[in-house]
């Protein structure tokens, strides 16, 4: 069997002018624009073509920017013949993936993900007022188990595991005091590095349980319908069955640690490792990364950019 996988990257890895490539290929991507601007009130083309890197990171503009760039090039790669067997997302990129799994619509992908930014926005500032300023810093060069031994060790308040990206690399997330003050405690358990990110918020922590709250409310009003093809959730790093349980992990994953290690270790073992093509669809090459340090044969292919989706096709889709 011929088994294809698409990964859609989340916060993180949007860049300025990120998608004008595709843009300017495709009459269909500039309907994708519109239909954004229309659902999140921002002008796309604005915002992604003459906004800078500061406008991008702020989370309201962020999240429905990089949706809008992980369905234009699902779009292209749809367009030029490829297609996908299995999907995930990795924390915002999750929407993504459930839109491309026939959960529910392109307007309501672009309505939920705009909401989405704006209630986490909110919240992460409510948050940093409660408890102090906020961050997350990615652990380089040990994983989840050890990092959470630490974490436990140290004992420090409003300090968590967000993301668990790869066997070699976990992100903490919480009180920035908390995250300076562990991080020696952390290098001595063989870390290499702990790296501040360019995120503005707690995210994936307890400390965005308001946000889980009210995005729970929020998506009372949308309708999902149960996945057509094979789909992941971060929560717990499982496939998702039922629209119910669909909607449920949109709201827990705020509050819950992304379990990126084992989706990509599930994907491998459902496979069998037999996998025709893997494709990381939307801006940037973090998640190629992860591919590679997982335990897949197979690579992982960026098509985020035209030049990315040309390099594919010329390969035969491989």
């Amino acid at each position: 069997m011929v088994t294809k996988v698409g990964l859609f990257p989340g916060q993180g890895a949007q860049y300025p002018g990120m998608g004008k490539d595709l843009f300017e290929n495709s009459t269909a991507i500039e309907n994708l624009f519109d239909l954004a601007s229309q659902a999140s009130g921002h002008d796309m083309r604005e915002v992604l073509f003459s906004g800078n890197e500061e406008l991008l990171k702020k989370t309201e503009y962020t999240q429905i920017s990089i949706t809008l760039v992980n369905i234009a090039a699902y779009t292209l790669l749809q367009e030029a013949g490829i297609d996908c067997d299995i999907f995930a997302g990795f924390s915002l990129g999750e929407l993504s993936a459930y839109h491309a799994a026939g959960i529910f619509d392109m307007k309501s992908l672009f309505e939920i993900t705009s909401m989405r930014g704006k209630i986490m926005a909110e919240e992460g500032e409510r948050a940093s007022s409660e408890v102090g300023e906020l961050g997350m810093a990615a652990v380089i060069g040990i994983g989840y188990d050890t990092v959470c031994d630490v974490l436990k060790e140290q004992g420090l308040a409003n300090l968590y595991i967000a993301n668990d990206n790869s066997v070699k690399q976990v992100v903490i997330a919480g009180v920035k005091e908390s995250i300076s003050a562990v991080s020696e405690a952390i290098k001595t358990a063989g870390a290499r590095r702990v790296i501040p990110l360019k995120v503005s918020g707690p995210f994936h922590t307890p400390l965005m349980q308001g946000a889980a709250n009210r995005f729970s409310e929020f998506l009372e009003s949308y309708t999902f319908t149960d996945p057509k093809r094979a789909v992941y959730t971060n929560v717990h790093g499982g496939l998702i069955l039922t629209a119910e349980e669909a909607k449920r992990s949109l709201s827990e994953q705020l509050t819950s640690p992304v379990r990126w290690t084992k989706i990509m270790d599930d994907i491998v073992k459902m496979t069998h490792d037999e996998i025709d093509g893997c494709y990381e669809i939307g801006p940037g090459k973090v998640l190629s990364g992860f591919w590679k340090a997982g335990a897949s044969k197979s690579s992982c292919r960026p098509v985020g950019t035209w030049d990315s989706l040309t390099e594919v096709l010329d390969a035969g889709g491989r």
